[in-house]
């Protein structure tokens, strides 16, 4: 995720003559050519839009990664640790509400999978344990950067000024299955807890918990970013700014888009 105040915008591919995408790599994901020496390769995303379930008068789509929890080993839900350490030492807050905060976050998303669908009313219909309600704490725990360690990790590091948090998915290429997956928010960054109200702004200068790791669960379910501001209500979009809330709530869009992911294993309940 990317603090929107910053003004950074994803790299694009272009071709020789100028910056319009060729028409042949249009509906394809990945395009990889050789040139002599080099080879070029031009990574494509989409957006599948949904319209406007909700009827807010705001457009809700999503985009995918291409990769899952294989849920079958998961039967309990796919474990994950939190590490609250920083959060306790730098910001002064409970480890407590840290571990609420974050336990919220990724439950969101593991809700939404059992709904009927993505348009309201919510209903439940399936049994779906996305992730396990009860996550470990260890204040030790550290994100596995160079090497998969096969271990979930939630917490605090050091990152570049204009990131605000960042996931990083070990996943296996020939399926897409994920084996690990980290969450890393930048200690940069003063981070709180809102009052959870969307409607109003009570963190001045500092980044809401809760918003911030479901955007970034999102990523561990599945999803990708979306840097369209047409879709800039939507939890899935890629930047944010000081004291926002919105991204505590799933828009119609994130939620078709995780049923989207994990419709194999929607099950009636």
């Amino acid at each position: 995720m990317l603090l929107s105040a910053s003004l950074l915008t994803p790299l694009a591919l272009a071709n020789a003559d100028g910056d319009e995408m060729l028409r042949e790599w249009f509906g394809k994901r990945k395009v990889v050519d050789r040139f002599g020496p080099f080879t070029r390769v031009a990574l494509i995303h989409y957006v599948v839009d949904v319209g406007d379930p909700d009827n807010d008068g705001l457009s809700d789509g999503y985009e995918i990664l291409g990769v899952w929890w294989n849920l079958n080993k998961y039967p309990g839900g796919v474990p994950y640790i939190i590490s609250p350490s920083t959060a306790v030492k730098s910001y002064g807050l409970s480890a407590d509400r840290v571990v609420s905060e974050i336990k919220s976050a990724s439950e969101s998303w593991d809700l939404v999978v059992d709904y009927d669908d993505y348009t309201p009313p919510d209903t439940i219909k399936y049994t779906i344990d996305l992730y396990n309600d009860n996550p470990t704490i260890n204040n030790k725990a550290k994100a596995s950067i160079g090497y998969p360690d096969y271990k979930n990790v939630i917490t605090w590091g050091r990152a570049q000024a204009g990131v605000i948090a960042y996931a990083v998915i070990w996943y296996i290429s020939g399926t897409g299955e994920i084996v690990d997956a980290d969450i890393v928010l930048n200690s940069y960054y003063k981070c709180g807890i809102a009052d959870g109200n969307e409607a109003t702004s009570d963190l001045v200068g500092k980044f809401d918990i809760m918003n911030i790791v479901t955007h970034e669960s999102g990523h561990w379910s599945g999803l990708d970013d979306i840097y369209d501001s047409t879709y800039s209500a939507m939890t899935m979009y890629g930047y944010s700014s000081y004291g926002e809330e919105i991204k505590r709530s799933l828009e119609p869009g994130d939620i078709a888009g995780v049923q989207y992911v994990y419709r194999t294993f929607r099950t009636l309940s």
